[in-house]
């Protein structure tokens, strides 16, 4: 049985919990979607992004947008005044099957109710490519609640507690395997279809420790403009997403003289086409 929530709910709650807990930055393509919203002529009207970027101006009735170049200009800004920026991580969030009766493939595994996602092969094979292309610098993880009711959901993250409600297994563990089951947050998991047990991962922790591990460490702006080249080739060398991915970014083509802004509108096609959130630790 399909647990009585959305998938988009729980990410929205995790999001903002982690928000809360930890040094990350949610890019902004990520968190307001569609926020670039510009002409063909490069230029936005959006008051609300203008705003969020700190323009002088934005705040003033006759204010009526600005071009891209200006957007690119403000974005840099803030950006630079973060902290440095060490990790790319991505998230696969999963709306897990809560699985109550013995006829369940893995109840032997558990012999009570358990939770069941599935893994599926055309995004696992992306996820293991950019393992191979980033080892120790991008954390990659799936990430499902160990919650079936709304009800309770909402308790968790009235009470914030959706991170310790969850269920983390970092991806390149779970290559070869069609479904990962567990029974609460904070244990491990029996993959399978070969089953296979994993221990459980401490998010918070696992997030302290991450390290970063190039040794020149390249400014914020650069960071995300490298990420991003990297992931457009791997994403054109993928069989299943090259032609569907290439295709969402030919209209925006003429903004890649803007190299940060066209940064984040590779990385919300990226997210719209594959369900990966890209988010960085700093």
């Amino acid at each position: 049985m399909q647990s009585k929530f959305e998938e988009k709910t729980y990410e929205n709650y995790f999001n903002t919990e982690l928000d809360r807990r930890t040094q990350i930055y949610f890019p902004l393509g990520q968190v307001q979607e569609g926020f670039l919203g510009f002409d063909s002529a490069g230029f936005s009207n959006n008051r609300s992004l203008f705003r969020m970027l700190g323009h002088p101006f934005s705040h003033f009735p006759y204010f009526a947008g600005a071009p891209l170049s200006e957007i690119e200009h403000f974005m840099g800004r803030i950006i630079s005044e973060l902290p440095i920026f060490k990790v790319n991580l991505l998230f696969q969030y999963k709306r897990p099957e809560y699985i109550k009766l013995s006829s369940g493939s893995e109840w032997a595994h558990w012999y009570i109710p358990y939770f069941r996602y599935h893994i599926y092969k055309e995004q696992q094979q992306l996820l293991m490519l950019i393992h191979r292309q980033f080892g120790d610098r991008v954390l990659s993880l799936y990430a499902a609640p160990a919650i079936f009711d709304i009800n309770e959901l909402v308790q968790k993250k009235i009470a914030n507690q959706i991170i310790e409600s969850s269920n983390f297994q970092q991806c390149y563990m779970l290559d070869g395997h069609h479904r990962n089951t567990y029974i609460e947050a904070g244990a491990h998991s029996v993959a399978c279809s070969e089953p296979k047990r994993i221990e459980k991962i401490d998010l918070i922790s696992l997030l302290t420790q991450f390290e970063d591990t190039i040794s020149k460490q390249e400014n914020n702006s650069q960071f995300i403009i490298n990420f991003r080249q990297d992931i457009t080739n791997l994403m054109y060398e993928s069989s299943y997403y090259s032609k569907s991915f290439k295709a969402l970014l030919d209209p925006f083509s003429r903004y890649e003289r803007y190299p940060l802004t066209y940064s984040f509108l590779v990385m919300h096609n990226f997210k719209l086409l594959t369900g990966i959130q890209w988010l960085i630790k700093t």
